[in-house]
């Protein structure tokens, strides 16, 4: 099982193996990130700004739900790391199609795989200039 996740809380990226961090889940799919021994919640669903995601399960901790790669094998292209809800699986988007599906759905693009050059420049939430210039393709 992958127990890898990171949180965005609006200011910084929160990580599954930082020292204190305990992620803790309601039976209504409710969640929320506490620091140190339940002192303080640092993000949650409730707070409309934070959001979780979850890592790849690959070796490289670095690819999350919303890391933005450079991927390929002659002819590097950004892309976004995205999860298929509908194939339970994680895919590399490229930036105009997250940009044009963002909470749709419907991804399209190449399925990670091992063998895919991959290499993460950023993410979504801290790096959203490397999303700029994109066009929408609807």
């Amino acid at each position: 099982m992958n127990t890898a996740y990171r949180v965005w809380d609006g200011r910084q990226m929160h990580y599954w193996d930082d020292k204190g961090v305990n992620l803790v889940f309601q039976d209504n799919g409710r969640w929320s990130l506490w620091q140190g021994y339940g002192d303080r919640c640092v993000a949650s669903i409730n707070d409309g700004k934070s959001v979780l995601m979850w890592g790849t399960g690959l070796k490289d901790k670095s690819l999350y739900d919303g890391s933005i790669v450079k991927y390929g094998t002659f002819n590097y292209q950004n892309g976004v790391i995205c999860y298929d809800e509908n194939q339970a699986m994680f895919k590399i988007v490229p930036v105009q199609f997250y940009l044009a599906n963002a909470g749709n759905g419907g991804w399209t693009g190449h399925s990670i795989r091992k063998t895919v050059p991959l290499k993460v420049i950023g993410d979504v939430y801290q790096n959203p200039e490397l999303l700029e210039g994109a066009e929408c393709q609807k």
